[in-house]
């Protein structure tokens, strides 16, 4: 942002829960612009989507304000977890839009030295298995209804 000043970003969703509460995670990212002091920055900040799918569409519309209703929309930066890129990526290519995908927030130690293969953990297992099957159902309910 304060490399591109007066390129425009849009921060879009309000949680990845099934009963949200609290702050938006785009509000949660206007804080953080504005604590930045960044707050003069052209942002665009979605908070009305419950899931990828509303996401991508809430972020097509304010592309097509941005660039013009007739004009075609540019590539636009992806910016999701690692885990969630495949499933993002899909959606927006569904709607004829292109993305450059930039996964951040892996889930893998930061060397090899700090994978404990040889530890068990229930709990932990229990998390991996659970965002595994997210993306998954996920996969399978959007590929279902027609949405990928």
């Amino acid at each position: 942002m304060r490399t591109y000043p007066n390129t425009p970003c849009i921060y879009s969703g309000f949680s990845g829960k099934l009963v949200p509460r609290g702050i938006s995670e785009a509000d949660a990212f206007r804080a953080l612009v504005h604590e930045q002091g960044l707050e003069g920055h052209p942002g665009y900040y979605e908070n009305q989507s419950r899931n990828t799918y509303e996401n991508v569409l809430f972020i097509k519309q304010i592309l097509k304000q941005i660039h013009g209703e007739n004009k075609a929309i540019k590539p636009v930066l992806l910016i999701t977890s690692a885990s969630h890129m495949y499933r993002s990526i899909q959606l927006f290519q569904k709607q004829e839009m292109l993305v450059i995908p930039v996964p951040v927030d892996y889930q893998t130690g930061t060397s090899v030295s700090s994978i404990h293969w040889g530890v068990f953990d229930l709990t932990e297992g229990s998390r991996l298995w659970n965002r595994l099957l997210h993306e998954l159902i996920g996969l399978a309910a959007y590929w279902v209804t027609g949405k990928l």
